[in-house]
């Protein structure tokens, strides 16, 4: 028996669908345990049970149970005139017929009556009700609420645990859904990510049964058809009066568009209308702290906030901002290798990913980077952020660079949106140049350098003072660029220099890191590397240049946006520059470029930009416009 199968028998978890009645009225269900349903429900008035099936894995009840009943009779109805025999006689053959779709056999069908008298089962209520307050927030596997409450102190076994969610099922405190779902159109869906495309079968060595199981969510654990998952919607809700005041304590001071951003984000949360808001910021215009009002106003309120961003690389700064910002409230950090996946706070930052464990948990998600990998494509991940909002929850989607789903809402205006067109020192965004280079060209055995880039290197780093990035849109050319450059420098036009000026780094440099905070320091004035560092580096004084700008596979509009943000960060060197070259203009440089611009012109026309800035931003659009005539 391989490893899957041994794992398949050891999670394969089963239940039987039944009907109980009373003297006006009749229910049907399915349970683990139809023994402890049975006087859950006499307690209501039922006096009588009959089972339907033998043991079948979650999957196929639950298709079977929602495809033979309606929304009345899952919650209890009348007779109407027809007898218990009559129900029954309808239910089996509906049943019939959808074990015949399945491809079921009919032994697995039965008619076996319970009443009294039947041990009744012991419960202990303090623990259902701490399971209940744990688990707020929450949706996740047997197996995982068996550790999770292992964490936590409870002393519990795996059984006692399934009988104690069975009975908040019953009281309608939790959810409980097939991890796999079939459809009636014959195809399945994963209720933990919500995808249907890669689904993969497998013959379950328990039941002998067909099991299927999720391979996009399989990162985080198997989610499977013979096994459910249980929701618990998250505690209280928020208050629509302050209970208390919390008052985020600033690291620095808001620029004037940050400020009425701020102000912008804590009406959207005051008012019930809107649900969804953009905040479209300019690189480095500092997004996440204009987000601290408004989330303070929903703890003042008793809610709960997530941070959730696609990266994992920012999310400790983010953590530690928080931790800052909100000295009274409870801060908790959860990624791929944090240990304890299950904390508790009023404040989460979390990986999207992570996202995938929570359950109508959030009054506000605050989603950063939008637009980055992998949430960007990822109709998984923007499932997750969506059911981890409560009911009247509220999203905040940050971003510098909106595009796909959120960029056509916002231009369709079906989604608001805020802009900080500038950054904290007033001046303006540095608006790429373009130049084309014929020569350019990637080769198979190496790279020549162009003249004219080795002008913009020498006028960066003898002219500017300046380090250079460069990016380029491959790990082959970030490695051959950088030994081309390392043998260039040591020439004239440039100053002999002893050491090496140029480092490469990517995603599979081991020394990515170190190189990283190397570059920061001034260690070295070159760096080249791949879009591994579009996001996430700040460089007291840097110029950027983007090598084969027109790789569009690669370098689409939101990358270059992006690597041009890193120009111009500091108030030390607020006037970087940044370059495009490549053997052709394509839309996506174009376009690049002239959202830059206008973000320029917006923040021009309200006033946010120094008069020495406007001066700079005048005298750079003379020149772009000396270049466009020629």
């Amino acid at each position: 028996m391989d490893k899957k199968q041994v794992i398949m028998v050891i999670g394969c978890q089963k239940f039987i669908i039944y009907l109980a009645w009373g003297e006006k009225k009749y229910i049907l269900s399915y349970s683990h345990n139809p023994l402890l349903d049975y006087w859950f429900l006499v307690e209501k008035g039922f006096t009588g049970m009959l089972l339907l099936t033998k043991p079948l894995p979650i999957g196929y009840v639950s298709y079977l149970f929602n495809n033979c009943t309606t929304e009345l009779e899952r919650v209890g109805t009348l007779f109407k005139g027809r007898s218990i025999e009559e129900i029954v006689a309808l239910k089996v053959r509906k049943l019939r017929k959808h074990f015949a779709r399945l491809g079921l056999s009919k032994d697995f069908l039965t008619e076996n009556y319970l009443q009294n008298p039947i041990p009744k089962p012991f419960f202990d209520l303090g623990k259902i009700k701490v399971l209940e307050e744990k688990l707020m927030g929450r949706i996740l596997f047997l197996n995982e609420i068996d550790q999770f409450i292992k964490k936590k102190g409870i002393n519990a076994g795996e059984n006692e645990i399934q009988d104690i969610l069975q009975i908040l099922f019953l009281e309608r405190k939790c959810q409980r859904l097939p991890s796999i779902c079939f459809e009636k159109d014959g195809r399945k869906i994963c209720h933990r990510c919500g995808q249907r495309e890669r689904i993969l079968s497998i013959v379950c060595a328990s039941c002998g049964l067909k099991c299927y199981h999720c391979e996009e969510c399989i990162a985080l654990g198997e989610s499977r058809s013979c096994q459910p998952l249980y929701g618990v919607p998250g505690g209280r809700r928020a208050y629509k009066l302050p209970h208390t005041s919390i008052t985020p304590v600033m690291d620095v001071q808001l620029s004037l568009a940050q400020k009425e951003a701020s102000a912008a984000l804590r009406q959207f949360v005051l008012q019930p209308e809107q649900r969804e808001k953009l905040v479209w910021a300019a690189c480095g215009a500092g997004k996440t702290e204009v987000t601290f009002q408004a989330a303070a106003e929903v703890l003042s309120r008793g809610g709960r906030v997530l941070f959730a961003m696609p990266r994992r690389t920012p999310l400790p700064d983010i953590f530690n901002r928080l931790k800052r910002a909100f000295p009274q409230v409870p801060v908790k950090m959860i990624h791929g290798e944090t240990k304890d996946k299950f904390s508790h706070g009023e404040i989460i930052a979390a990986t999207t990913h992570q996202v995938l464990r929570f359950y109508s948990a959030f009054d506000l998600i605050i989603l950063d980077e939008v637009d980055a990998y992998p949430y960007k494509d990822s109709s998984m991940l923007q499932f997750a952020v969506r059911r981890a909002r409560r009911k009247a929850g509220k999203i905040i989607y940050l971003t510098a660079t909106p595009s796909g789903e959120i960029y056509e809402r916002w231009r369709k205006r079906e989604l608001s949106c805020i802009k900080i067109p500038a950054r904290h020192h007033g001046y303006p965004l540095p608006e790429p140049k373009i130049v084309v280079e014929k020569k350019l060209r990637r080769a198979s055995k190496g790279f020549n350098i162009p003249e004219i880039v080795v002008d913009l290197i020498h006028e960066t780093l003898e002219g500017d003072l300046s380090q250079l990035l460069i990016f380029v849109p491959s790990v082959f050319l970030a490695i051959h660029v950088a030994e081309e450059l390392n043998r260039i420098t040591q020439l004239p036009p440039f100053n002999n220099f002893n050491g090496r000026w140029v480092e490469y780094s990517h995603g599979r440099d081991e020394d990515r890191e170190l190189k990283r905070e190397r570059f920061i320091k001034g260690e070295f004035p070159v760096l080249v590397t791949t879009t591994l560092w579009e996001r996430g580096i700040t460089v007291p004084r840097v110029n950027v240049l983007v090598l084969f700008a027109d790789a569009e596979e690669i370098f689409d509009e939101a990358a270059l946006i992006q690597m041009a943000g890193r120009a111009g960060r500091t108030s030390s060197y607020p006037m970087g520059k940044v370059w495009f070259v490549g053997s052709r203009v394509t839309k996506s440089m174009k376009s690049a470029r002239g959202k830059i611009h206008q973000l320029n012109i917006e923040a021009s026309e309200k006033g946010f930009l120094k008069p020495e800035g406007l001066q700079w931003l005048n005298g750079w659009e003379d020149k772009v416009n000396c270049l466009k005539n020629g």
